[in-house]
């Protein structure tokens, strides 16, 4: 059976390269991939991400699950606020958003 028709898209093409990443002041750039989709329970769009390499480019920085960190890709309109929720088995850091997505937020 055909799904129905919607107005938003199951994915977004996300955004994956370079990202300025911010934490307790301290920032570098490291590569990230973001992606998101539309959930129709919360009624709105959600993105989440994988920082690859952030404890190599933060040393001494705590990044803890729990922590907010604030994403800048290039070209973005605004920064992004996410949340690290895990560190995955090769020591990248999963987060969930916060606020809009830094790549550019499909209609909600």
């Amino acid at each position: 059976m055909p799904e129905p028709e919607s107005d938003h898209p199951a994915h977004d093409a996300g955004y994956r390269g370079p990202a300025d990443i911010t934490v307790h002041d301290e920032h570098a750039t490291v590569d990230v991939q973001l992606s998101g989709r539309f959930d129709p329970l919360r009624g709105r769009h959600v993105w989440r991400g994988r920082l690859r390499d952030l404890s190599g480019s933060l040393p001494g920085v705590d990044l803890a699950p729990g922590t907010e960190v604030t994403i800048v890709v290039p070209g973005s309109d605004e920064p992004a606020l996410a949340r690290i929720t895990e560190i995955d088995l090769w020591g990248s850091h999963m987060v969930d958003g916060i606020s809009r997505p830094p790549y550019g937020e499909r209609p909600a």
